[in-house]
C-alpha cells in the first residue's frame, strides 16, 4: 500500500542510520498490505465503504511479528495512558494510530516519558529513542472524529517549536494513488458495529470518485464497489 511521511525531531537522521533496519522491516510490512474497507455503521454513512481499521492493526501486528517485532507492556506508572504500544523492537515503538485523533499526544507522551528516563522496556533491547506512528491519510474516507495523517503532521508541525523532546518520531500516512480510478481492497463484514470477528472477507474492486476535502484540503475519495 502506498503511504507518506513526516519526520520530527531527528528522525530522518535516526531511520538512516541506527535505526534503518527496523524501518525497512516496518515499511516492508507497510509495502504488503492490501486496503482494508468496511461498510459503515455511522448515521449518514450507513453502509458506506470506510477504512477498517481492525482488520488494518491485526495485519499490520501480524507483519511486525514476523519481524520479531512485540507488544511493549507500558510500565505500570504510566498505565494512565493505556496498555500497550502496538509493537517494539530494540530501540523503536510503533503505534498503529487508527483511533480517534486525541490518542496522538497520548502515545507521545507516554514514549517521550519513558526515552526521556532512559527507561528499558520489556521486549527491548534498549530504552527507546525512536518512535512510529501509522496512521492513514485524510483522502481515506473513515469514521468521524479518527485521525488521519494530515491532521497529525499539522498539529506537530504547529507546536513544534514549544517541545524539547529526544525521541525521534516518523509519522506514516497510508493512502491511495491520487490519480487512481479504481483500487482493489479487502471487504470485511463483522457480526456487529464493535465486534472483532470478520464475517465475511472477500478482494474487491472499487470505484474511486474524487471531490475536495473540507479537512486539510486535498482531495477525498468515495469508494464504491463494482458490482
Amino acid at each position: 500500500m502506498l503511504f507518506e511521511i513526516a519526520d520530527f525531531f531527528g528522525a530522518e537522521t535516526y531511520f538512516s542510520t541506527e535505526g534503518e533496519e527496523e524501518w525497512h522491516e516496518i515499511a516492508s510490512v507497510l509495502d504488503n498490505l492490501t486496503l482494508q474497507l468496511q461498510p459503515s455503521g455511522q448515521a449518514g454513512l450507513d453502509g458506506q465503504a470506510i477504512f477498517d481499521p481492525k482488520a488494518t492493526n491485526r495485519i499490520l501486528t501480524a507483519g511486525a511479528a514476523a519481524y520479531g517485532w512485540n507488544k511493549i507492556i507500558v510500565p505500570p506508572t504510566l498505565r494512565a495512558f493505556g496498555t500497550d504500544w502496538d509493537a517494539g523492537k530494540n530501540a523503536v515503538l510503533a503505534e498503529w494510530q487508527f483511533s480517534n485523533y486525541p490518542f496522538l499526544w497520548n502515545n507521545i507522551i507516554r514514549s517521550q516519558v519513558v526515552a526521556r528516563n532512559s527507561w528499558k522496556l520489556a521486549g527491548m533491547s534498549s530504552p527507546p529513542q525512536a518512535l512510529l506512528i501509522v496512521t492513514k491519510s485524510g483522502c481515506l474516507p473513515a469514521s468521524q472524529s479518527t485521525l488521519y495523517f494530515e491532521q497529525g503532521r499539522a498539529q506537530m508541525e504547529s507546536v513544534l517549536s514549544a517541545l524539547d523532546l529526544n525521541l525521534a518520531i516518523r509519522l506514516i500516512g497510508l493512502n491511495i494513488d491520487p490519480r487512481a480510478t479504481t483500487v482493489s481492497a479487502s471487504w470485511n463484514n463483522y457480526t456487529g458495529r464493535t465486534s472483532r470477528s470478520i464475517v465475511t472477507g472477500e478482494e474487491r474492486q472499487f470505484r474511486v470518485n474524487w471531490s475536495a476535502r473540507k479537512r486539510a484540503g486535498g482531495q477525498a475519495a468515495r469508494l464504491t464497489a463494482h458490482l
